[in-house]
């Protein structure tokens, strides 16, 4: 029957490309014939299956069973209706026949396949609420455990404890990671992420929690590599293969897709939307370009910082309009606003999302959220206008003539960023409501492109300085058109922004997260644009050439980068230790957690032990949750902590073993180190 119930459960991965063919086709003519993209189909197929599951979680319906029941369902009711067997072979000749070659095909595979191996194969297995990656991941489990998203303090059996009442009076530090809003507690962030976290890990054991990234991250490279094709011309597609090199093998790359983190996800959603928004843009598809901006918004769900797309789209339609080059079908494609439309649409959504369920989260990043809405109305209400009045487009042989000096300050913001900005005085400081402890220190933003640099390797960033300066010629210019213009300033804008202030802590590897959606493949593209229009007047064959030796000793530098922790399982065990003290806790009564929030976090969520975060072993807090029953209580501690009370008997010591990568403020940090902790056990009272 276990396998019987695993094969059910694996009824949801079948049934995402089934789902996004149906809902696509549900949309309109136009849109059912994207089934020959079958990387937007699954996207389209994932949105929805997120926004259903993301219901069913808020509702405590949660059941990974009857999902996945439901869904082999699902996609046997499509291959009845749809046949796709029926002239399969015949599509697949026409689809791949004139667009790509076999040896091109080969080694894109073996890109892809060298990533997923790389990705799956080495997880990092956090549990522990001290960073966001834990949170994800306990809520995961949570989901497993109980089907549902709230934490509900009464079916835990201690609503009413002194020590949870200090805490939701303020009167004590908050759990990391969660809310403790009135009635039940909340997860800081989203459950998109965790619940796809939550159907894996119900198929494959808490292993699968950790490796759902893997997967996001072999797509994430397929959607790439489709983008860059898309973007560059027919005739410099080649170097799209050492753009995939870059980018499915920098270092940030690799480790955030091991993580549980929710960039890979949030970045899914927006690499395939634009692809369909070029696709739109082309077709002049109103139906095709909402469908692309709703598929850019659904990373609203998943990540509270993409806001900053639907500014991006804004800003890229002005673009593709503010130029008046007397071309009035250019300048009125319906698909421009519809895509600002679409993601306007679920963006708000989304925020309705986090208001009504993750309102403490919100209102932490209120300035952020309010200062990307504020610009976002004012770009688009520019974009309109300059769309209808001719007096406020920039007339085109003004735009012709300043493509050159446009292009030069370009290239001398790309030097002030790398050479000089780093060294300027006074340095910025972090402010922050979410992590005041960190307010005063200095947050590098002054270093960000260097930083970026040394994920990517310094020729990769001066490429791609070289890259920027030639789209924002060509786009005053006209020479890539209104779609390529839309999307370089698409990809432009939030990269601007990050490197402008990232809003992460700056130790490193973990500041390279906040690039990972936006900036990372913006600069690997701007890249193979600069490496493309360097190389426009070459034969093929030496540009194939370059190509074979760029990608190959990119890639090998890329690893080398990455030498002392390429094969590392950090935090290894983690799932198995945690679970060894929450097996040394009852169940029928209250134990306590002294002075080990993130422990604390991960025993009740992670497992549903019946455990409260206490301060102290000592003093009249202590006194009062461990003095009433007859039946004391049980403590977990540091070993090292002196209890100060006589009737402590030690019923266990375990062990929590963590293997871990050296972290540093500039990047990239070599090696690992192991830390080790001993945790006590202990009985107070009879």
């Amino acid at each position: 029957m276990d396998y019987l119930g695993a094969l059910a459960k694996l009824g949801v991965w079948f049934a995402v490309y089934p789902l996004g063919a149906w809902t696509l086709a549900s949309i309109g003519h136009e849109t059912r014939g994207l089934r020959s993209h079958a990387l937007i189909v699954l996207c389209a197929g994932s949105a929805v299956a997120t926004l259903s599951m993301m219901a069913l979680a808020l509702a405590g319906l949660f059941s990974p069973l009857w999902i996945g029941i439901a869904a082999w369902l699902l996609a046997g009711l499509w291959c009845w209706r749809a046949r796709p067997w029926i002239g399969l072979a015949g599509r697949i000749r026409m689809h791949a026949k004139p667009r790509a070659k076999a040896l091109g095909i080969l080694v894109v595979a073996a890109i892809v396949m060298t990533a997923g191996v790389l990705y799956a194969f080495f997880p990092k297995e956090s549990l522990l609420g001290e960073r966001d990656e834990g949170i994800y991941a306990q809520h995961a489990l949570h989901l497993l455990r109980t089907g549902g998203s709230a934490i509900d303090l009464q079916a835990l059996g201690v609503a009413g404890d002194p020590a949870i009442v200090a805490i939701e009076r303020g009167r004590a530090p908050e759990l990391p990671g969660i809310y403790p809003t009135p009635g039940r507690w909340t997860f800081q962030f989203s459950a998109a992420t965790p619940v796809w976290m939550a159907m894996l890990g119900s198929v494959l054991g808490p292993q699968g929690i950790f490796r759902f990234n893997a997967i996001v991250g072999v797509l994430n490279c397929l959607a790439f590599f489709v983008l860059v094709r898309r973007i560059l011309k027919p005739s410099q597609r080649v170097w799209a293969i050492a753009a995939l090199v870059v980018y499915a093998l920098q270092p940030a790359q690799v480790w955030i897709s091991r993580n549980s983190l929710s960039e890979p996800f949030c970045s899914w959603f927006v690499l395939n939307g634009a692809t369909l928004a070029m696709i739109a843009l082309a077709r002049r598809s109103r139906v095709l370009a909402a469908s692309a901006g709703a598929l850019i918004g659904m990373a609203g769900f998943v990540r509270i910082d993409a806001v900053i797309f639907p500014l991006a789209i804004v800003a890229a339609w002005l673009a593709a309009v503010a130029v008046d080059r007397g071309r009035r079908s250019e300048r009125f494609n319906p698909a421009l606003q519809e895509i600002a439309f679409g993601c306007a649409a679920v963006t708000a959504l989304a925020l309705g999302y986090f208001l009504a369920f993750v309102q403490p989260y919100l209102v932490g990043l209120a300035d952020m959220v309010l200062g990307a809405i504020i610009a976002t109305a004012l770009c688009a209400c520019l974009a309109r206008a300059a769309q209808t009045s001719a007096a406020l487009r920039i007339p085109r042989r003004f735009a012709e003539r300043g493509a050159g000096p446009v292009a030069l300050a370009m290239v001398a913001l790309f030097v002030y960023a790398m050479w000089i900005r780093p060294h300027l005085q006074p340095y910025a400081l972090i402010e922050s409501k979410l992590v005041p402890q960190l307010n005063g220190l200095r947050d590098y933003r002054e270093a960000s492109l260097v930083n970026v640099a040394a994920y990517l390797s310094l020729p990769v960033a001066i490429a791609a300085g070289i890259g920027a300066a030639f789209a924002s010629s060509w786009a005053l210019r006209g020479t890539p058109g209104s779609i390529r213009t839309w999307v370089l300033v698409f990809l432009l804008v939030p990269t601007l922004v990050y490197l402008w202030k990232p809003m992460v802590s700056p130790d490193h590897i973990w500041a390279a997260r906040r690039w990972a959606p936006a900036v990372f493949p913006a600069c690997v593209v701007f890249a193979a644009l600069g490496c493309a229009a360097l190389s426009r007047r070459w034969r093929a064959s030496y540009a194939y050439a370059a190509v074979a030796v760029v990608s190959l000793a990119l890639g090998a530098n890329l690893l080398w980068l990455q030498r002392d922790t390429l094969l590392l399982r950090e935090d290894a065990g983690m799932v198995a230790q945690i679970a060894a003290i929450a097996g040394q806790l009852p169940r029928d009564q209250v134990s306590y957690v002294v002075a080990a929030g993130p422990l604390a976090s991960a025993l009740i969520t992670g497992f549903g032990a019946r455990v409260v975060p206490v301060a102290s072993a000592s003093g009249p807090q202590a006194d009062a949750v461990c003095g009433a029953t007859a039946r004391g209580c049980r403590l977990v501690h540091f070993a090292g902590m002196d209890l100060g009370r006589a009737d402590a008997v030690e019923v266990a010591t375990l062990r929590i073993r963590r293997l871990r990568r050296i972290t540093s403020m500039t990047p990239l940090a070599h090696g690992a180190h192991e830390e080790i902790s001993d945790w006590k056990v202990v009985q107070i009272g009879p």
